[in-house]
């Protein structure tokens, strides 16, 4: 027999700890709104969760972070693939640190940082997406890109967490007519879409600085 109810009256931290700690195969799944996601368990861990276009750890962030919605709760049903190795404990604690972070207060992104980086030859497009790929400021994006964009930032973060390290710079993609660059500026993500015949270094070099510039000044 599934065990149902409301996030509000549960909250999915506290179901999470319940199925890890009783070491229950099981499958919880969320519904908000329109969006759906799953978190599956076994051997009291998380092994695989899925919402919308997150897979593993940050599904389950995304998930965390609803303040209301139905849940649901499944015994005996075993997870499709396995998508996270992580202790159950320290996902949650991520997450929650997370949700803390997307709470603080964002000042407005500043007019001069779009129009200081669009002023820029090389520049199409500026966009600004928050941590979750919702677009801030700039450019529209599909859904999709900025999920992807969003993914991207994250994993690789992630990757420089593993070695203790805090050294992300940009991340560069290439398509066949023009060039993608993500930058960080906390606590949004700033992409910005250029021609194929930049130089790279300089380019780059030239918006670490316009960044700095404008953390330095308060902004």
């Amino acid at each position: 027999m599934a065990l149902v109810g409301n996030l509000k009256d549960l909250k999915l931290t506290n179901i999470i700890q319940i199925n890890c700690i009783e070491r229950n195969i099981a499958r919880v799944t969320v519904k908000n709104g329109d969006q759906q996601g799953y978190i599956y368990f076994s051997g009291g861990e998380i092994v695989h969760a899925e919402f919308g276009a997150f897979v593993g750890e940050q599904a389950v962030h995304e998930m965390l972070a609803l303040m209301e919605g139905e849940f649901k709760v499944e015994s005996g049903v075993t997870a499709p693939t396995r998508t996270i190795n992580q202790p159950w404990n320290s996902i949650v604690l991520e997450g929650l640190r997370l949700i803390d972070e997307r709470k603080i207060k964002t000042p407005s992104v500043p007019h001069q940082l779009l129009s200081t980086i669009k002023s820029m030859e090389e520049v199409r497009d500026v966009t600004i997406l928050d941590y979750s790929g919702n677009v801030v400021e700039g450019t529209k994006l599909p859904r999709e890109d900025a999920i992807f964009f969003a993914f991207a930032r994250y994993k690789v973060r992630k990757m420089l967490n593993l070695f203790y390290a805090d050294i992300f710079q940009y991340i560069q993609f290439r398509t066949s007519d023009a060039q993608y660059f993500v930058f960080d500026y906390r606590p949004n993500i700033v992409i910005i879409r250029t021609d194929l015949k930049i130089v790279v270094g300089d380019f780059t070099r030239r918006i670490k600085k316009v960044l700095k510039q404008l953390e330095v000044s308060g902004y």
